[in-house]
């Protein structure tokens, strides 16, 4: 369940936002499914949860080690920044929806 969790974590939401897309504005749905994966990142860092992890790990082109979690061997670029990264793009896109659709 672990390692399906980090590859939905990974592709997974990608996906389904692309599939809720056909369905609502897009600006918006990109701009919640951004902020839900930039939550969930980094709450699951903070938390420390096994699937964050090897989520990581799979970006780094790494075997998915859910029974040995290393935190020490993901870099803090990957988990601080990434969520800052999505963060930020899911408030542009919230905000232009605001803006334009509003």
């Amino acid at each position: 369940m672990i390692k399906f969790l980090a590859y939905f974590h990974r592709y997974g939401w990608i996906v389904t936002m692309l599939f809720c897309m056909i369905f609502f504005n897009t600006y918006l749905t990109a701009g919640i499914f951004c902020l839900a994966f930039s939550v969930w990142s980094f709450i699951g860092y903070k938390l420390k949860w096994k699937h964050i992890y090897c989520s990581y790990q799979n970006a780094s082109h790494k075997r998915m080690t859910p029974e040995s979690v290393d935190w020490n061997n993901i870099r803090k670029s990957d988990t601080i920044g990434i969520p800052v990264i999505f963060l930020i793009i899911s408030l542009i896109l919230l905000v232009y929806f605001g803006l334009y659709n509003g």
